[in-house]
């Protein structure tokens, strides 16, 4: 039960930066992942997409913080675990996010598509091998979000080939 209010208040963090920052989103979907706004964030300036990845976290250490010392630390913990996991650089997890994001002001969308499949793919290796290692079962959860996110980053490059192609050939 306080891995879903941990959840839940790091999805809302999200939601509330979104309404903050004037991010426009047609819906919020519920997903296996949690919630996904669906919105466009091609033509969102740099810092309003950094802070929409980032406010999930830091929602969460914030959560940690003001209840590590309480009678509630296993609800601290799952808050510093959650914190910790989402900031891991694997697309769709924040701060895979947050890392494309940065790397979207140095390199062309189709080298920033690869360095995301080339990270996701990593982080699978990584995450094989702690569930081998150590038997926890929980990294299969995150080979099957980093696995999602490869799929999407090919999507996207597909779509924005195709998009920049009909330009190119409309004109």
């Amino acid at each position: 039960m306080l891995i879903i209010i941990a959840l839940a208040a790091h999805e809302a963090a999200h939601l509330f930066a979104a309404v903050l920052l004037k991010i426009k989103f047609d819906k919020v979907k519920i997903t296996l992942f949690g919630f996904n706004l669906n919105a466009n964030l091609d033509n969102t300036a740099f810092h309003k997409k950094v802070l929409l990845f980032i406010s999930g976290p830091l929602c969460n250490a914030c959560l940690y913080l003001v209840f590590r010392s309480s009678m509630n630390q296993n609800f601290a913990n799952i808050n510093l675990f959650l914190a910790c996991i989402n900031m891991i650089p694997v697309v769709p997890l924040d701060g895979g996010n947050i890392c494309k994001t940065v790397l979207e002001l140095f390199v062309d969308i189709k080298s920033l598509c690869r360095y995301m499949i080339m990270t996701n793919t990593f982080f699978i290796v990584c995450f094989l091998s702690i569930i081998y290692i150590y038997k926890n079962y929980i990294y299969f959860l995150l080979i099957v979000m980093a696995l999602k996110g490869i799929i999407e980053e090919n999507r996207d490059l597909m779509e924005k080939y195709i998009h920049q192609s009909y330009r190119k050939y409309k004109y």
